[in-house]
């Protein structure tokens, strides 16, 4: 039995026969492109940082819907 946090977003396997991402992290992919739409390109040497901020926001948002869901996101 699948969790919200290992459930797949797209569970027929595609043509590879793959499993494919989860739906957590298809919520974290649509979650950072409206995070990453809005910055400028940053060069220095803050930007590791920022960019790992961004992805870990990313997840904060995908827990969020998959709470909206009513599903429990589990880790």
């Amino acid at each position: 039995m699948s969790t919200p946090a290992t459930e797949k977003a797209f569970p027929g396997g595609g043509m590879t026969g793959q499993p494919g991402m989860t739906l957590r992290d298809y919520f974290a992919a649509a979650a950072l492109t409206g995070l990453c739409s809005g910055q400028k390109t940053q060069e220095s040497a803050s930007l590791r940082s920022t960019q790992e901020s961004t992805a870990v926001l990313a997840y904060i948002f995908a827990d969020a819907m998959l709470a909206a869901r009513g599903d429990a996101a589990t880790q």
